[in-house]
């Protein structure tokens, strides 16, 4: 039911995994960097929070037009709306650099909501990766795509916590402008449309839409739950974590840039180390270990204020994440037919971002009238419930949900 009909065209791939690489530079550096701007221009850090839980990848705004440009795109074609993702994220951060260089938070709304409405092609895109490759080669792809994002932020993390201390947040905005630039050039001269099976596009088919976004399958709304509990517990802490840093500890932008460093090198070498296997291993059980290393992380962040502690707790978010990204999309792609990835990708973030979006700012509240430890025992508590209800009621094989 599942397999495809027709040679995908790998080609598709490289350019990807270019655009990734391009992105990984400038992306991880600009996100590093965009609270302790933010928090520059004085608002609160319930005012932060609530940006983020609006406007964040994860916020509510991508999460409320990510399932209806993947429906678009799984009855239309794929490319047109990464190029308008694309494009966006440019305008968006022209407006970053208007914010910076005239010191004023007016123009941060504006700016994170077009960062927000960008993200309406990561479905997309992780759609067409699954299109691009044999069904036994897709966790490889997916890891390899990641992998190219994350080597780079490596270096540029550090380097952009430097420039910002030297030189201000403009000169990484300026960076980060002119990387877009390439990646626009490239998505739009050499992306190719996959081999997809248009749905219809209708009314009667936008109303059902509509219905399968409200009530999903029971499959498939186990497997949403796990990214509520998950949504959650990353907003009420991680999400506003290096403004939390920044605040509590008064961490300069560098030590920020080596803690966004280290975790890309635990994500990099534990990409490198199951690339080669991850295929042939348990999706469920790469969860479980996931969530675990979140565990770690979550609970080692609310009793250190040490900042080589922070730099340890990084290595374990950092294999956290490696494990988690590639075998979560690999069991939901796996699991739904062809013409309904993109959409269901998207409905994992609309979920994810109408029930997670209060978090950053009940995070940011929680530090404001308790301290810094409350909201990171938050994460910690919920991150055990995850834990249980992947273990528990997440039902997996053949790395399909049953």
């Amino acid at each position: 039911m599942f397999e495809e009909s027709r040679t995908p065209d790998n080609r598709n791939i490289k350019v990807l995994t270019v655009r990734s690489l391009l992105r990984g530079i400038y992306q991880r550096m600009f996100m590093t960097i965009r609270q302790p701007f933010i928090l520059s221009l004085n608002p609160s850090l319930a005012m932060l929070g609530l940006i983020e839980g609006l406007g964040g990848f994860q916020g509510l705004l991508p999460a409320l037009i990510q399932p209806f440009f993947g429906w678009l795109s799984d009855r239309m074609k794929r490319k047109p709306f990464i190029v308008l993702g694309s494009l966006l994220m440019e305008f968006s951060l022209i407006l970053f650099f208007v914010s910076g260089l005239t010191s004023s938070f007016f123009f941060i709304i504006p700016a994170v909501i077009l960062t927000a409405s960008s993200a309406l092609a990561m479905p997309i895109i992780d759609s067409l990766i699954a299109e691009s490759v044999e069904t036994s080669k897709r966790s490889g792809a997916y890891n390899k795509i990641l992998l190219a994002a994350t080597v780079p932020s490596i270096f540029s993390t550090i380097i952009g916590g430097i420039l910002a201390d030297r030189f201000g947040f403009i000169s990484v905005f300026t960076i980060s402008i002119i990387i877009q630039c390439i990646i626009i050039f490239i998505v739009v001269f050499f992306l190719k449309d996959g081999p997809i099976e248009k749905g219809a596009l209708n009314f009667s088919e936008l109303r059902s839409f509509i219905h399968r976004n409200i009530s999903p399958s029971l499959k498939l709304r186990k497997f949403y739950l796990m990214n509520v509990i998950d949504a959650i517990s990353v907003g009420l802490g991680p999400g506003i974590l290096y403004g939390l840093l920044r605040l509590n500890f008064g961490f300069s932008n560098s030590q920020l840039g080596i803690l966004a460093s280290v975790n890309a090198v635990s994500m990099v070498l534990t990409q490198i180390l199951i690339s080669r296997r991850i295929m042939t291993y348990n999706v469920k059980k790469l969860l479980v270990l996931s969530n675990v290393g979140y565990l770690i992380y979550a609970g080692g962040s609310a009793v250190s204020n040490n900042f080589f502690v922070f730099v340890l707790l990084e290595i374990a978010m950092g294999i956290g994440i490696a494990l988690w990204m590639p075998s979560h999309k690999t069991l939901l792609v796996n699991s739904v037919t062809k013409s309904e990835r993109a959409e269901a990708m998207g409905r994992v973030r609309l979920y994810r971002g109408i029930f997670g979006f209060p978090a950053p700012f009940i995070g940011g509240v929680l530090y404001e009238q308790f301290g810094y430890p409350v909201p990171l025992w938050g994460c910690f508590i919920l991150g055990i419930v995850t834990t249980y209800y992947i273990y528990f009621h997440i039902q997996v094989k053949e790395n399909r949900l049953v």
